[in-house]
């Protein structure tokens, strides 16, 4: 035989309690008000940050100002996506600096005045005109300043006998 049902007295119910307020550790915003560069891997907010100018000079060497924004931030947007496998190769800085070159199609459509026999020639002649250092440039293609200083030397040298980073 089943229990019979008692019925609950009726009578002053007593109000849930109130929603706490959510809190959070001091000094931090949420989420959706961080900047983009806090969201970035250190790693790759540091590269960003040593990278960025470099990229945008040599992108801005071959595109107009809107597209060549748009190739930088593509590329550091595709380094972001595989940065776990950009970290892993022999030379990360080289493999960036392809990957900006491939987006921009400067070797497909390289500047009239500058010779295009040598790619990292090419390179290194078109940021020594924006103004950059063997060693910047060096640090920024991801090859050896003596490399990129033959390179860019005013007499003609052979190339054939360099040592490339990754040999």
């Amino acid at each position: 035989m089943t229990p019979p049902r008692v019925s609950r007295p009726t009578g002053p119910r007593t109000p849930p309690p109130a929603p706490r307020p959510r809190t959070r550790p001091a000094g931090r915003r949420p989420a959706s008000a961080l900047p983009v560069g806090l969201l970035l891997p250190p790693a790759l907010d540091a590269f960003h940050t040593l990278h960025r100018p470099a990229y945008d000079a040599y992108a801005r060497a071959h595109l107009d100002p809107a597209d060549a924004d748009t190739a930088v931030r593509t590329t550091f947007g595709t380094l972001a996506t595989h940065w776990i496998y950009v970290l892993g190769e022999a030379n990360p800085t080289a493999l960036a600096w392809n990957e900006l070159v491939a987006r921009i199609g400067s070797r497909h459509h390289p500047l009239p005045h500058i010779p295009d026999d040598d790619p990292l020639r090419y390179d290194a002649l078109v940021l020594t005109e924006a103004g950059y250092s063997p060693d910047a440039i060096a640090h920024t293609t991801g090859h050896p300043p003596s490399t990129i200083r033959y390179l860019i030397a005013p007499h003609a040298l052979r190339a054939d006998n360099l040592l490339l980073a990754g040999q």
